[in-house]
């Protein structure tokens, strides 16, 4: 793993980050890092959005029949895996 060094944060900001880690019973270090891999997930989602954008482009959009159908099928699913589950939607 990697060190990262931060200089020239608000004394305000680090104050208020502090507070958040504090309040999560959590270290900055560990407060940080989390928030870091957050914001690493969410930058691969994006790639992984803009990559699929790309591949789709020029293509027909899906008819809204289409989407309705796909919708209901995944609530279906849902309210049985529920049912199955023992609980209900």
């Amino acid at each position: 793993m990697a060190d990262v060094l931060i200089r020239n944060v608000p004394g305000e900001d680090l104050d208020r980050i502090r507070a958040a880690a504090r309040a999560q019973g959590v270290s900055l270090q560990s407060y940080l890092r989390d928030a870091m891999g957050a914001q690493a997930r969410y930058l691969r989602r994006q790639e992984a959005l803009a990559r699929t954008a790309d591949r789709l482009h020029g293509r027909p959009g899906v008819t809204d029949e289409d989407r309705e159908a796909v919708l209901a099928a995944i609530e279906d699913a849902h309210e049985s895996r529920a049912g199955d589950l023992g609980g209900s939607r």
